[in-house]
């Protein structure tokens, strides 16, 4: 059987065996994120996970990564609140990674050369509990009481076999959910996640698991059920263009305009091949964990994180099945290839979908 066939059946195969909940029930989700604001990869992410008529949102656990998690707590009740869905409990998460940090990212670049793209390490940015006004206005609710990994934990508890937990940012809630619960993996129904790299160096350095490499080895290596995985190969085929947004802007309903307003354009001198920002990252995953078969290639990998403090400190690591590889890895199917129309079309259709609380 020719490769192409083969990843052909492979994909058809998993969407047949995918996290779709039987008719009349919804998806239970956990949704973990980095959630930069107003109107990020981030932030778009969550609102096809609140808007999809098909998931109920359990919470919303926030971990710094692109912005320190107070900055994006905020952003995210903001957020629920112009979708009209502050029933959604939003939970405090991870401030630091677990031994990763900004004087370490430092040390990197002395010796090895500048990231492209540090998050909330990058310079001008403000610190870790340090309040700045929000463009989109600040919200009136209050985030939930307790962490976010004890959240976690109760809810899969509470749901044994039920709960999808989807990661789109670094993996430290994760990981300290997993300490407090080592059964945990196996009571939940899926970990999918937005991160890594896989065919191109350059797309190793991926930063959700670069942020805390240790966290993402952690959960990476844990005995989940089934892992999905949607890396920078398949995201940069993606554009969050000015026509995208121009088609949700003439929906009159308040997220349709909070992304007409608040979205972020390219500069005149940008690379068009290379906007990170307009790459949807994040949104391909929900997309594909919402209907499997939008994802026209995908393959069961090994795939590990580097935690050695060298120059591929963070990096992805990733095996064919039929590569030998170190001990104690886990498979999981890595998304590669997309129907880019129909993508578009169910999250231009969720953001100017009118929103129904529940």
């Amino acid at each position: 059987m020719k490769r192409s066939a083969v990843v052909l059946l492979s994909a058809l195969l998993a969407a047949m065996a995918g996290s779709s909940p039987a008719v009349g029930e919804k998806l239970k989700v956990i949704v973990d994120q980095d959630a930069r604001g107003p109107c990020s990869t981030d932030m778009q992410s969550v609102l096809m996970f609140v808007q999809s008529p098909d998931v109920e949102v359990l919470g919303i656990t926030i971990v710094s990564g692109d912005l320190w998690m107070e900055q994006e707590t905020l952003h995210t009740l903001r957020a629920l609140e112009i979708a009209g869905r502050t029933d959604i409990p939003v939970y405090r998460g991870a401030v630091f990674p677990f031994l990763n940090s900004k004087a370490e990212a430092e040390r990197w670049e002395v010796m090895y050369g500048e990231h492209l793209y540090k998050g909330a390490w990058n310079d001008g940015m403000p610190g870790p509990y340090e309040r700045v006004p929000l463009p989109e206005g600040e919200p009136t609710t209050e985030p939930a009481t307790g962490h976010a990994a004890n959240f976690m934990v109760e809810a899969v508890n509470e749901h044994p076999g039920e709960v999808v937990i989807w990661g789109g940012g670094p993996l430290t809630n994760i990981a300290m959910a997993l300490m407090l619960d080592p059964e945990l993996p196996a009571k939940a129904k899926e970990l999918v996640l937005m991160g890594g790299g896989i065919d191109k160096a350059e797309y190793q350095k991926e930063f959700n698991w670069m942020w805390d490499p240790e966290a993402a080895r952690m959960v990476l290596r844990a005995p989940w059920k089934k892992i999905t995985i949607t890396p920078v190969d398949i995201s940069v085929k993606t554009r969050h263009s000015e026509e995208l947004v121009a088609r949700i802007g003439q929906s009159p309903n308040p997220i349709a305009q909070y992304i007409k307003e608040f979205h972020r354009t390219s500069p005149p001198d940008a690379d068009p091949d290379w906007v990170p920002w307009i790459f949807m990252w994040d949104e391909i995953s929900v997309a594909a964990l919402l209907d499997p078969t939008l994802i026209t290639e995908q393959r069961e990998m090994y795939v590990d994180v580097d935690i050695d403090h060298g120059i591929n400190y963070g990096y992805t690591l990733a095996w064919e099945l039929d590569q030998q590889h170190p001990p104690d890895l886990r498979k999981a199917w890595v998304q590669f290839d997309l129907d880019l129309e129909r993508f578009y079309d169910l999250y231009a259709d969720l953001m100017m979908r009118q929103a129904t609380p529940e």
